[in-house]
């Protein structure tokens, strides 16, 4: 009887040896998620590397690093109140090439929240890696639907501005460099009240597309009385020799109704 306690108490000495530091950052990675739950930037600050890789939710992003990452955690934490992180289970993980616990943590469970902005809820099934260096997350990666979850919260209605401008042959190199210069639809984008812009040139029928998400018409008629009489860079008169017929060659599409996501 004592040869089998002494032989079970090597056995969980080995064990837990062989993985000494996953405590300690389960520790590190569950004051990641608290950062959230809490709203506390700071929290992040101190669970993460300054060297960090992150591979990030959203589409398209891929791996970032530690500004860039930090940008999209500040956007959760201004954004979004009543942060939870629920039926969480945590596990060691391990080295995929020894097949041993190497430190690292992973976890599954189901995040669920409200935006600020619209008062909508979400809840989302996520699953996250961590592996660690001194003591911090030096790489993780984040798997969820996030572009699925923002919409989820989004406005029930959107008040869509849609602007086709009927450009000359060969303009549209001037027409870009407009849009893209300090004045151009930067500015339209940061006016008060619009949330969303986007461009495109039709080569084929010559045609600028400039598509606007605004929280209201009223606030979209407030810029329009802006841009076309008041605005100082005069940005809709340097327009105007680009287009056809002039100002008659610009049509603005509001107060449009109907709105759905698919």
């Amino acid at each position: 009887m004592k040869n089998f306690i002494l032989l079970f108490s090597m056995l969980l000495f080995i064990a837990c040896d062989t993985n000494p530091k996953y405590e300690s950052n389960l520790a590190v990675a569950k004051k990641w998620v608290q950062a959230f739950e809490d709203g506390n930037i700071d929290l992040w600050k101190e669970a993460v590397s300054d060297d960090l890789q992150d591979v990030a939710p959203m589409y398209g992003m891929g791996t970032v690093d530690y500004e860039t990452s930090l940008q999209v955690a500040e956007f959760y934490v201004q954004n979004y109140t009543d942060v939870k992180f629920n039926e969480a289970v945590w596990l060691p993980g391990i080295d995929t090439l020894t097949m041993k616990p190497d430190g690292s943590v992973r976890a599954y469970g189901r995040w669920s929240g409200k935006s600020l902005s619209t008062g909508r809820e979400f809840s989302v099934m996520s699953y996250h890696n961590f592996d660690f260096e001194d003591g911090k997350i030096s790489s993780t990666g984040e798997y969820f639907d996030a572009t699925g979850m923002v919409n989820a919260v989004g406005p029930v209605q959107r008040n869509v501005i849609v602007v086709t401008i009927d450009l000359k042959r060969g303009k549209y190199n001037d027409l870009q460099a407009l849009f893209e210069s300090g004045a151009g639809l930067k500015t339209t984008r940061n006016y008060e009240g619009c949330n969303h812009v986007e461009g495109f040139f039709n080569e084929e029928k010559s045609k600028y597309v400039v598509i606007q998400h605004w929280d209201s018409f009223e606030q979209y008629n407030a810029y329009a009385e802006w841009r076309f009489n008041e605005d100082p860079s005069g940005l809709v008169g340097k327009m105007l020799p680009l287009i056809n017929g002039g100002a008659d060659g610009i049509s603005i599409y509001s107060n449009n109704t109907g709105y759905g996501f698919y």
